[in-house]
């Protein structure tokens, strides 16, 4: 009988999220900064911003290399651990491999190796984003299959999942608020500004560690986890996966939505700079009202993850971000107390402020739809691959990822990124809510209750609860 994981346990679980996701900050969000800053913020980009292939910079062409690697990495790690039978647990054991290079490896990114614009810095760049990718996904893809490992009804999904959000999502919002400050603290210190975004890489990194190494010492899966070892070959767990056609029509809406949040996520710190025309630390100041209001709308996520189901709460939240992120692209580039300036901050607070509702869905849903399609598949096939299915789904939301980035850098070098050509900046918003239309819509065709129906173990057993 497998035994019950403490208050203390399950915590020290969900504060790895935050560490995994601290580190993905420096490489979607600062590294943008440092390598593609705005003018007149004391650093030149590192790579060059020519547009090369119609549509790509070297950044942008560096990020989509880089997911490459990681996409390619995702359904290989997946059926590793899956399959795998050591002694410290399948999943476990790769975060072991992973955690280092994980948190290492983005800290090299700010020590370009050649003169800023060199094809030496984008090679540089490449290679290191490559590195880092493969080694996100080693820690990643087992952390997230341990979701429905230690949770195995509904409920407790829901519960391990709003516990997840409710701890990570404030650690976040602190350090989105804490690493604009530190840039800014660091240049009050006589630091230049690319040495202040260093100390800043180099302190979260150590944070990063820490959290990361958390749920590897509070999850031990020979006491807590009963999931059955993987025999299939990776071109049958493949085969056998993207046969789910439910998890397909899931994964094309998580696609697009993914799109969606992370053309928008690096764009803050450019809002914040470009069109509000005031400091990096502005826009940690608008992570307050998000970050409220995120808070305050769990119990809402919850009360209506019961009542309507998972799958039609999610459609919700991802219509609610679609006329925040419109918005932005009605804000005029001005000054503090300038004609424009009360306009642009009724915006943007309004807009936040509503996307923080919809966050509370985003953290706690997607892990309880993906879990309800792992559910489907063990009764199918007798054995819990839930790696292979959050590497599949990885493998393809990695692209998008690398389209996203290179989308942003495509918009900043075509329309401008400066208070005097702001246009590629104001057009993030709304390129994003276009995706999270079509996500919304792709959302609402998920067949929820035909794989509800066809998943015949009862979850409801005693013990399973968390």
């Amino acid at each position: 009988m497998l035994a019950p994981m403490s208050l203390s346990r399950r915590v020290l679980y969900c504060l790895g999220a935050p560490g995994f996701q601290i580190s993905d900050r420096i490489v979607v969000g600062i590294a943008l900064y440092f390598y593609l800053p705005p003018p007149g913020r004391g650093f030149e980009p590192q790579v060059s911003e020519e547009i090369f292939l119609g549509v790509l910079t070297a950044f942008g062409a560096a990020m989509l290399v880089g997911r490459v690697f990681d996409a390619l990495a995702d359904p290989v790690v997946g059926h590793l651990s899956d399959g795998s039978r050591s002694s410290w647990g399948r999943r476990r054991s790769f975060m072991v491999y992973g955690v280092l290079p994980m948190v290492g490896i983005p800290v090299l990114l700010f020590w370009p190796p050649g003169e800023a614009g060199s094809i030496l810095n984008a090679a540089s760049l490449t290679a290191l984003l490559a590195l880092y990718f493969v080694a996100f996904t080693v820690y990643v893809a087992p952390y997230l299959a341990l979701i429905p490992e230690i949770a195995r009804d509904s409920d407790a999904r829901v519960r391990l999942s709003t516990l997840l959000a409710l701890l990570s999502f404030p650690v976040l919002s602190l350090y989105n608020i804490a690493w604009p400050g530190g840039i800014e603290l660091g240049r009050g210190m006589g630091l230049s500004s690319a040495d202040a975004v260093r100390a800043v890489v180099v302190v979260s990194a150590a944070l990063s560690l820490v959290l990361c190494a958390l749920p590897i010492l509070a999850v031990d899966e020979r006491r807590f986890t009963d999931s059955v070892p993987s025999d299939l070959s990776l071109w049958e767990a493949l085969r056998e996966t993207i046969s789910n056609r439910p998890f397909l029509v899931y994964l094309g809406a998580q696609l697009l939505f993914i799109l969606s949040i992370n053309l928008n996520y690096p764009a803050g710190i450019y809002y914040a700079t470009v069109v509000l025309g005031r400091s990096e630390i502005y826009a940690a100041v608008l992570g307050i009202p998000m970050t409220v209001a995120t808070v305050l709308a769990f119990p809402i996520v919850i009360r209506l993850t019961r009542r309507i189901g998972p799958k039609w709460t999610m459609v919700g939240c991802t219509l609610l971000i679609v006329p925040a992120l419109a918005s932005f692209g009605l804000m005029v580039p001005d000054v503090p107390g300038g004609a424009h300036d009360r306009w642009n901050l009724v915006i943007v607070w309004t807009a936040v402020s509503v996307l923080g509702v919809a966050v509370a869905g985003f953290l706690v849903l997607p892990y309880v739809l993906m879990s309800q399609l792992i559910d489907y598949d063990t009764e199918r096939t007798g054995a819990n691959r839930a790696a292979m299915y959050f590497g599949v789904q990885g493998f393809l939301t990695k692209w998008m990822y690398g389209i996203a980035a290179a989308t942003l850098a495509f918009l900043f070098s075509r329309f401008g990124k400066s208070p005097e050509e702001a246009l590629g900046v104001l057009l993030v918003g709304p390129v994003g809510a276009v995706a999270a239309l079509l996500a919304a819509g792709v959302f609402a065709l998920y067949p929820e209750q035909r794989v509800l129906a066809q998943t015949t173990r009862d979850r409801i057993e005693t013990g399973s609860a968390i």
